[in-house]
């Protein structure tokens, strides 16, 4: 099953695709992590996708980076299930989007 998280973010500052993310579970395969735009000015919008495959076992957590300081985090087990953390230049939209396929 293909899994898709979509997440809307705005910058303060000039953001380059330096951001990483990170994926839990035990089951997962084909990883993709994508920035659209891959750079955006400051006051712009980019989007983060992170899509992956679960092979019968629950996500863990989806964690979001900007060097080694984490920004944002999805873990469906917790409440609630999206946590974001300050950061200095981004800003996370709390419009979240999790969809499945």
């Amino acid at each position: 099953m293909v899994q898709e998280g979509v997440h809307k973010i705005r910058t303060s500052s000039f953001l380059e695709a330096d951001l990483q993310a990170s994926v839990a579970s035990t089951g997962l395969r084909n990883l993709s992590l994508s920035i659209k735009p891959p750079w955006v000015r400051r006051g712009q919008e980019a989007q983060l996708h992170c899509q992956y495959e679960m092979e019968g076992t629950p996500l863990y957590s989806v964690k979001w980076y900007r060097g080694t300081l984490e920004f944002y985090r999805y873990s469906p087990f917790e409440n609630p299930p999206a946590k974001i953390f300050p950061f200095t230049g981004i800003k996370v939209d709390r419009m979240i989007q999790h969809t499945k396929s």
